[in-house]
């Protein structure tokens, strides 16, 4: 909603005007974070997060891979 470039050519693209979801009442950093915790439990579910008829791609694409750290040991209240 920050990016005016994108909206612009949204709006050149659709015919319709553009506004930050903001302009409109919602709180945009509220809906931005739980667009991405929709996205984060689909892509940990293996499911697909875009599709060919949203953009474009050959097929319906998953969020890519998981790697979770490994802990090595405990770590103290202190800065290392």
């Amino acid at each position: 909603r920050h990016n005016r470039t994108l909206r612009a050519a949204i709006a050149a693209r659709s015919n319709l005007p553009v506004a930050p979801v903001d302009e409109v009442g919602l709180d945009g950093d509220a809906l931005e974070a739980q667009a991405f915790a929709v996205l984060a439990v689909r892509a940990a579910d293996g499911l697909a997060l875009s599709y060919a008829s949203t953009t474009a791609t050959d097929g319906a694409v998953t969020g890519g891979a998981l790697h979770r750290a490994q802990v090595v040991g405990q770590v103290s209240g202190r800065n290392r």
